[in-house]
């Protein structure tokens, strides 16, 4: 593999890294918020097999978490230390992130099933938008590049979508990246043949319009992966399919309407507060429709919001929103209120560059999902932000 920084001036660099480094006794902690730092530090750690913990350094708990607190000080922390190399962070939007230990096995077999999903095409380039602190950034940006052998990977602090177009235009580019990026690339005026390069999206769901849309106008492939920092990839798509398919290693079931799950991918422990093993096969909070084409993803159990009888996710329904003129972003969620008969009511909040009438918000929904009976509430706020692995936060 050879690794190509572009620096903020846009100069190529050609990096030679050392792949081997003493092992140290106790884990590490890697937070940089560089991505040439990172890779640096990582690559020759996981590589030598150094026990490492990555973590955001721009989320402050994280950080406090980790000058307030030992690993060795946990209970069963040794049951930990004799399987586990890497210690993840799930991004925290629902609440303090959730540490997810990850065995060598775990990482390395996973990157194989990655390396089988994009065999039919000739890669030769990876370029990579995405963070590497996170899981999905190691697996797909760093290790299934390292994986491909004779290839080139180009990385930046902070890509513009159409940076990342002249970054492909060669062809046999295999393009990591987020949702966001996606719906960017499918705005710009431009068009570009790129159909000999795979783009690979995780960390989000896209609507069959965004993703027609792009690969409409740039006659390429999408491929999704979707899966968490817990259990790692459970299944994957290609185009606008609407059904999910079970990576080979994963064995996927309905156990009452949510995702069950059984893969050599799943972390064999956590850290929420303490220590705690997860047991297989694990249901997650995801609901779903299954059947012999696969799973269809209906939305996390939480963020389910039920109009004419049917279950539609908030996700889903931002994105209407977000169609509306003079809406920029969107934020959904389904709310109790004691005072409710019902005991549920959706709050709405928009970034706009004006009020929008609430009439034109239930007609808009109807048009998608028939009527509207639960009550809403609308709230205007003055941004709502993306994280580094795009998903929406309310600042």
């Amino acid at each position: 593999m050879i690794l190509n920084y572009i620096h903020s001036d846009n100069s190529k660099e050609k990096i030679e890294l050392d792949l081997e480094v003493p092992i140290k006794d106790d884990w590490i902690n890697i937070s940089s918020k560089n991505k040439l730092e990172f890779i640096k530090t990582f690559l020759p750690a996981f590589m030598s097999g150094q026990k490492t913990v990555l973590f955001d350094s721009n989320h402050k708990q994280l950080v406090k978490f980790h000058e307030e607190n030992k690993l060795s000080e946990f209970d069963d922390f040794e049951k930990v230390d004799s399987t586990a190399q890497l210690l993840f962070f799930t991004s925290g939007s629902s609440g303090f992130p959730v540490g997810a230990f990850k065995t060598r096995e775990n990482i390395l077999q996973e990157v194989k099933e990655l390396v089988n999903l994009v065999q039919n095409y000739k890669i030769k380039k990876v370029v990579v938008t995405v963070p590497f602190v996170h899981i999905y950034g190691v697996l797909a940006g760093l290790l299934l590049p390292l994986s491909l052998g004779d290839i080139e990977l180009v990385i930046k602090e902070d890509f513009l979508p159409y940076e990342v177009l002249s970054e492909s235009r060669d062809g046999d580019t295999l393009i990591v990246t987020t949702p966001v990026f996606i719906k960017a690339l499918g705005k710009l005026s431009e068009d570009v043949d790129m159909s000999s390069n795979l783009f690979i999206c995780s960390t989000g769901p896209l609507q069959n319009d965004d993703i027609s849309v792009f690969q409409n106008k740039y006659n390429t492939n999408l491929l999704q992966l979707f899966g968490s920092t817990e259990t790692g990839g459970i299944a994957y798509k290609i185009s606008t399919n609407e059904f999910w398919k079970p990576l080979p290693s994963s064995i996927v079931k309905s156990n009452d309407d949510k995702l069950q799950v059984e893969s050599p991918f799943i972390s064999p422990y956590i850290l929420d507060k303490k220590i705690k093993r997860l047991a297989q096969p694990f249901v997650t909070e995801d609901i779903i429709e299954l059947n012999n084409d696969g799973f269809k993803l209906i939305g996390r159990s939480n963020k389910l919001i039920k109009i004419a009888g049917k279950r539609i996710s908030a996700a889903h329904i931002e994105s209407i929103l977000e169609s509306i003129e003079g809406v920029e972003k969107a934020v959904v969620e389904l709310v109790y209120k004691k005072e409710l008969l019902r005991s549920e009511q959706i709050l709405i909040k928009l970034q706009a560059k004006t009020k929008i009438e609430k009439s034109l918000i239930k007609s808009k929904i109807a048009e998608c999902f028939g009527v509207l009976t639960i009550p809403f509430k609308v709230e205007y706020v003055e941004e709502i932000g993306l994280s580094a692995m795009g998903k929406k936060v309310i600042f």
